[in-house]
């Protein structure tokens, strides 16, 4: 095995793309989380109308000015995944940014609820989708507000 020495703009890009993959997932990595049963929150940041048409199954519904205010009724024992509208919407960064801020694990879904429904539209093994009106985070067994 060579050892190369890197530059520091190497390093950099390696420590990124490290932190890249510890801190994101991709709707098949969520899938298998929650498969796996792993102890998860799932945040949907849209609007709640978007949200009652469909979203990652389990998924509360907060908006992110409420975020803040809601968090402390969040469980710091479970690792959070926030998504949001699409690939181009960074509500979901700064979500995880504020809950990583708080001291909570975080994950942020890339390509949003878009992602998690062209998969569901698109593939032979669909994502599932839930519909809920009125979903409250106390009927997914969290409490938040």
């Amino acid at each position: 095995m060579t050892v190369e020495t890197l530059s520091k703009e190497a390093l950099r890009a390696v420590q990124h793309f490290e932190d890249k993959l510890a801190f994101e997932t991709n709707p098949y990595g969520l899938n298998r989380m929650i498969q796996d049963g792993e102890p998860l929150a799932i945040i949907d940041l849209r609007a709640k109308e978007l949200y009652e048409k469909g979203h990652v199954p389990g998924a509360i519904n907060i908006l992110y000015e409420e975020l803040e205010r809601k968090a402390a009724q969040l469980s710091k024992d479970k690792t959070i995944v926030v998504y949001c509208y699409d690939l181009l919407c960074h509500l979901g960064t700064r979500a995880a940014l504020l809950l990583a801020q708080k001291g909570f694990k975080v994950k942020e879904l890339i390509g949003g609820y878009e992602e998690w429904h062209k998969k569901n539209a698109t593939m032979e093994n669909k994502l599932p989708v839930e519909t809920k009106a009125g979903s409250s985070c106390a009927s997914h067994g969290a409490s938040c507000g």
